[in-house]
């Protein structure tokens, strides 16, 4: 699964529209590569300004707020080519931009690719990415015996 932390200041991402828009371009990510929209995690973390140090002084430019983003991919990993995480960064960026960069916030991410073994889902190990056992998954949107 790709999961998705995103750890905002409370005067960000105040409604559900806001977060369901950025959580719909995050899913994009992967539904456009065939992975099952259910596989997507997107938390919203809000933490207050005191919670939040940068460069250790606390609470972000009231003006600027700082969003942290962490992503887990679970379900499949990238090529070790560099331009296979070029590709994906841009993507990512594209997908962000009109919900933080257009917002006028500022922003840091990373992403981290898990054990794909260590994961299950319903107590499910998924099928393998691409077949037509991952594929009914994704017309289902939902995990079942394989």
């Amino acid at each position: 699964m790709p999961l998705w932390h995103i750890y905002h200041p409370p005067s960000t991402f105040t409604t559900p529209t806001s977060r369901a828009s950025l959580a719909a371009a995050l899913t994009s990510l992967y539904t456009s590569i065939d992975l099952p929209a259910f596989y997507v995690n997107v938390f919203f973390h809000p933490l207050p300004l005191d919670c939040i140090y940068v460069g250790g002084i606390a609470g972000p430019d009231l003006t600027r707020p700082f969003i942290r983003l962490v992503g887990e991919h679970i379900a499949m990993r990238m090529s070790e080519k560099d331009e296979t995480y070029l590709r994906f960064c841009g993507r990512l960026d594209e997908a962000l931009k009109p919900h933080i960069e257009d917002m006028g916030y500022d922003w840091e991410y990373h992403v981290d690719e898990t054990e794909r073994r260590l994961w299950r889902i319903q107590g499910l190990y998924p099928p393998p990415y691409g077949s037509e056992d991952e594929k009914l998954w994704a017309r289902e949107n939902r995990a079942s015996p394989w």
